[in-house]
């Protein structure tokens, strides 16, 4: 399913922390690490030029929304002021699924509220 979503709305969604531990964290909590990565610069060039090309992917578990990919793309469309985002519950490359636990278990699809 594909949607447009408030990127505010992403910004409070849970998100798989990026390091080694187990914690989890809110979206917000990662973007100044997202900034910092090397290809952050030419990715906001791109997007500022191009706009956003790829959905945020969200899916949820144990009934919460949660960010799994696209966190880079969030921190560009806080840093340019864009207001919402275009979300996908599947991951575009269909290579990446088999591998991804977020689409097995007891991870499910996104669905907003009233759809």
């Amino acid at each position: 399913m594909l949607g447009i979503i408030p990127t505010a709305q992403v910004l409070d969604m849970m998100t798989p922390d990026d390091d080694d531990s187990i914690d989890c964290l809110v979206v917000r909590d990662t973007l100044d690490h997202k900034r910092k990565s090397e290809h952050y610069a030419d990715l906001l060039e791109e997007i500022r030029e191009d706009g956003i090309a790829l959905p945020v992917m969200v899916r949820t578990f144990n009934g919460q929304p949660w960010l799994v990919d696209g966190h880079h793309r969030v921190a560009v469309a806080v840093d340019l002021g864009i207001t919402s985002l275009v979300w996908s519950d599947l991951p575009l490359d269909l290579e990446y699924q088999p591998s991804n636990p977020m689409l097995r278990g007891s991870w499910g699809p996104y669905r907003p509220a009233g759809t």
